[in-house]
């Protein structure tokens, strides 16, 4: 019996929504964002669309019910994420959309712009890594580590701009 309670308790947190369990719309965002890079990293589409859809309804969730503690940020610059979100939501629809690998790069640049700024307020510190490809003149998150670039022929090119 004791097990079933654990069981189901530990169902129901997983069931509950990231930002009530501790989880921020940021680490939400990022959860299906790592996905992507690492699908275009491999040239591949695989879920790239499913993952694309995901951030945009997260973003869509935080912007209707929106608040500092939910972004993950300082109230004081919840003013900046806020006016942030269209434009994600926007670029994250592009993402759910994309039917090709140049799409997809595009709308996964024009999230990371974003994402990039957002990730500046985000509290805590576990946060991922800004890089940035100057062949490419683009910028990405990933976590910390060897260079993963996601725009194409050229994987190990950039540098980590931010920690």
């Amino acid at each position: 019996m004791k097990s079933l309670t654990t069981v189901l308790a530990l169902a129901a947190l997983l069931a509950a929504p990231g930002w009530a369990s501790g989880r921020t719309s940021f680490d939400t965002v990022m959860a299906s964002y790592e996905p992507v890079r690492i699908a275009l990293l491999a040239d591949s589409m695989n879920d790239v669309n499913r993952h694309g859809a995901a951030i945009e309804a997260e973003l869509q969730s935080l912007q209707a019910a929106f608040s500092a503690e939910r972004a993950g940020v300082a109230a004081a610059s919840a003013e900046s994420v806020r006016d942030s979100l269209d434009e994600m939501i926007a670029a994250a629809g592009a993402l759910a959309k994309a039917g090709s690998l140049q799409a997809a790069r595009d709308a996964f640049y024009e999230l990371s712009k974003p994402l990039v700024r957002w990730r500046q307020v985000v509290s805590g510190s576990e946060r991922p890594v800004v890089a940035y490809c100057p062949m490419h003149k683009r910028s990405w998150l990933q976590p910390d580590g060897e260079i993963g670039n996601p725009y194409g022929a050229m994987p190990r090119c950039g540098e980590i701009v931010a920690r």
